[in-house]
């Protein structure tokens, strides 16, 4: 069987994901036209259309491959299928997803998101919290549900809940200071793992004093 026009569909595909997430970031969602994505990637509006569709369909795409980057260290460096020590599995998931939200494209991308997911009637912001946010948590959710993991938890507080917290304890104040202010997150190895330490404690005890 002749495997090369299918390696050479996925070759135009990555090119134009390539593309779009470069123009996306430069122009944002709204400014950029799938004719700007042709001439950077050198394909046609045909095969943009019949690998996306549309604009938003690459868009989904590109927002996809973040989180597709994202599970795959999970799966590389956590087994899902496995039990767990609380402490042990968050400080896994915390490194992963720090070190994802720390890059300059995530930051970019979220940038993007801010300033065009609410207009369309937030079709777009939808797609964000549809593709990532919700699958992110979602790996988070099925932890916390686990039966001698929520016996360690707070009954009154919901895993979903629980989830989202953590998420956002672990990404701020770095990750809100890249989108809003522009600043370059740079922490060395020791910080990073303070950072890391610092919020697991303050997730699973609170910052009154003990």
């Amino acid at each position: 069987m002749n495997t090369k026009p299918t390696k050479r569909s996925a070759e135009r595909k990555e090119k134009f994901i390539q593309a779009g997430l470069e123009i996306f970031l430069e122009k944002g969602y709204e400014n950029t036209s799938l004719t700007d994505i042709i001439k950077k990637s050198g394909g046609s509006l045909a095969s943009i259309y019949k690998f996306f569709e549309n604009k938003e369909g690459l868009f989904r795409a590109i927002v996809e491959r973040g989180f597709d980057d994202f599970r795959a260290q999970i799966d590389e460096k956590i087994d899902l299928n496995l039990p767990h020590k609380l402490d042990d599995f968050l400080v896994k998931f915390a490194g992963i997803f720090f070190d994802i939200i720390c890059e300059k494209k995530t930051t970019l991308i979220s940038r993007v998101m801010m300033s065009e997911g609410a207009k369309n009637n937030g079709l777009l912001g939808k797609e964000f919290l549809d593709q990532i946010l919700s699958k992110i948590d979602k790996i988070l959710v099925d932890f916390f549900e686990r039966e001698d993991i929520k016996a360690q938890l707070n009954p009154n507080v919901s895993p979903y809940v629980a989830a989202v917290a953590f998420a956002a304890v672990v990404r701020e104040p770095y990750h809100y200071n890249a989108v809003l202010l522009n600043e370059d997150i740079a922490l060395n190895e020791k910080e990073r793992e303070e950072h890391i330490k610092t919020r697991i404690d303050m997730f699973l005890h609170g910052v009154k004093r003990r």
